[in-house]
């Protein structure tokens, strides 16, 4: 399989979050397109049939460790990074999945990854209200573990606050990535959609009211299915000089607010 990480065939891919939402969509079209893949969530149960379960829990470093022990040493081409919980969930829980459990994985399946491989983490549109300056979300994320997660609790911020810079600094980790990697010729970009039609949809609404102004602009939310398929190809070898950059999958949203402001 290491023979074609930059060309066409069969690629071994992990994807996080493969049970529900997003994940779910994106595992099921790899597994369409003949790629083999490895789902990656806390209750694989209702991970796609054709995929590989794991059972994780992104929170838990003992669980992360064991994941990847679970998913082996074969070379693989792709990481897409998908989990995440909501600002409904205790503060120490939103660090821990969506940019420590994050962080963890992704550099443990490091080693593993083919030269010529990609590597997408989800992110969001809220992390660019994010509370951190571009220097302090650089130092931010080079920092261990132990030492991130102290300086994140002693921000005190919870709900939005808190899944908004969990997000940033997801955005900025995929950047630094792709200036690590970038010898190896392994890419790194991050993915932040607006509102999606998931089952955590109820989540985000509760702790931002203004979630659904988003549709009235637009139209709809996004299906997983959209974002998906902009995920699926940022994965690809078709997207070989798609490196270091956030993609904005907002349906339009970012324009529209604009034009309406400037009226």
């Amino acid at each position: 399989m290491s023979s074609h990480p930059t060309g066409t065939g069969s690629r071994r891919v992990v994807v996080t979050g493969a049970a529900s939402g997003i994940g779910a969509a994106l595992a099921a079209r790899l597994v369409a397109a003949g790629h083999g893949v490895i789902g990656v969530d806390r209750t694989p149960a209702t991970i796609p049939d054709g995929v590989v379960r794991v059972t994780c829990d992104l929170a838990d470093p003992a669980s992360v460790a064991a994941a990847v022990g679970e998913i082996g040493a074969g070379p693989l081409h792709g990481l897409a990074a998908v989990a995440g919980v909501p600002g409904t969930a205790a503060p120490e829980t939103v660090y821990g999945v969506n940019l420590l459990g994050l962080r963890r994985l992704t550099e443990a399946l490091l080693p593993r990854l083919a030269d010529g491989g990609a590597i997408v983490l989800l992110s969001s549109m809220a992390g660019y209200r994010g509370t951190a300056t571009e220097e302090e979300a650089a130092a931010l994320v080079t920092l261990p573990d132990d030492v991130l997660a102290a300086r994140l609790t002693a921000l005190g911020l919870a709900g939005p606050e808190a899944y908004q810079l969990s997000k940033q600094l997801v955005q900025r980790y995929a950047l630094h990535l792709a200036a690590r990697l970038h010898p190896r010729g392994v890419r790194a970009t991050s993915v932040s959609p607006g509102p999606v039609q998931t089952p955590i949809l109820a989540d985000f609404r509760a702790t931002m009211p203004s979630l659904d102004v988003a549709a009235e602009l637009v139209g709809r939310h996004a299906r997983p299915e959209e974002v998906a398929a902009v995920v699926e190809f940022a994965l690809s070898p078709e997207a070989s000089w798609l490196n270091g950059v956030d993609l904005r999958l907002d349906g339009g949203l970012t324009a529209l607010r604009s034009t309406t402001a400037t009226r």
